[in-house]
């Protein structure tokens, strides 16, 4: 059985090497999607939708209504800091893909202990960057890929 959870973030973000219009600061309206793959119990649940909600909930408070900066991209680094403004520094550029196998990553560790004790074979994530672009990774937990 799958069971999904959406969340939404209001993000600025800058790809300095894109040699088109993201290599400057824009923002996105993004849409993530988490899915879950594992039996159900006895009530019927696979998970309970709140406690996909609290495993995100950090990252998604992180990145909300933030410049989300690479930390090599020291220019922007430089200015959002200078400033005082909101960003969150990630170890990546700040790609669709990178964003999606990070939060499935930030899933699987999260919630490990749990996931394993409910059965939970699969994570999927889904991050939409406009309303017409996506990227998504599909993660085993039996392999860890």
């Amino acid at each position: 059985m799958k069971v999904a959870k959406e969340f939404r973030w209001e993000a600025a973000h800058r790809l300095p090497w894109h040699e088109g219009g993201c290599r400057h600061l824009h923002g996105h309206s993004y849409r993530m999607f988490v899915e879950l793959s594992g039996p159900v119990d006895d009530h019927g649940l696979v998970v309970d939708f709140h406690e996909i909600k609290g495993w995100l909930r950090p990252l998604i408070s992180e990145w909300d209504h933030a410049t989300l900066v690479a930390r090599e991209d020291e220019e922007l680094l430089g200015i959002v800091q200078s400033h005082g403004f909101r960003h969150a520094v990630l170890p990546f550029d700040t790609t669709a893909e990178n964003l999606c196998r990070f939060a499935a990553d930030f899933v699987a560790s999260a919630a490990r202990d749990r996931l394993a004790e409910i059965g939970v074979a699969r994570i999927r994530v889904r991050v939409m960057e406009t309303e017409t672009c996506y990227a998504e990774v599909d993660l085993n937990l039996a392999t860890g890929g």
